[in-house]
């Protein structure tokens, strides 16, 4: 079966475990899931983070997604939900050993913002922008230090 295109949003506070669930689940092509910062504005705070792109069909099936649409008058209205499948991603986690509940699970999903949408469409309705992270200082050099030197 062929990928399927989704943007999943997730709340800060969840994207630990939902990069642990997609490391579990996903194996190599889901590493690095949730590593972009999202705010209210581009100097934050941060309140989400997002991936966005083709997935596995069977790990699509597993996660929610909300079917968006603007109406006449400009506004979002949800045109479909599909709830994926927390008790499977619960299971697959238990079995590959990491320590998760059925409710922390059910929490994720249900706080996610997950959906087909571009991803700046998807930024608009939500009223969010990719946060620019300072670029760490770099270190400083360290000082010379003199060496003595062995005479012959």
């Amino acid at each position: 079966m062929a990928d399927i295109f989704r943007t999943l949003s997730v709340p800060a506070a969840d994207a630990p475990l939902a990069r642990q669930i997609a490391d579990t689940l996903g194996g190599a092509g889901a590493q690095g899931m949730w590593e972009t910062p999202l705010g209210p504005t581009a100097d934050g705070p941060v309140t989400w983070y997002v991936s966005s792109g083709l997935i596995p069909t069977d790990f699509a099936y597993m996660v929610p997604c909300t079917y968006w649409a603007m109406d006449e008058d400009g506004n979002w209205v949800e045109t479909g939900y599909e709830p994926g499948n927390p008790v499977a991603v619960y299971e697959g986690c238990v079995a590959a050993g990491l320590s998760v509940t059925q409710q922390e699970i059910d929490g994720l999903f249900a706080r996610a913002d997950v959906n087909d949408q571009d991803p700046w469409v998807a930024f608009a309705r939500m009223g969010v922008t990719i946060v620019q992270m300072p670029e760490p200082e770099p270190e400083p050099a360290p000082e010379p230090q003199d060496f003595p030197f062995a005479e012959e």
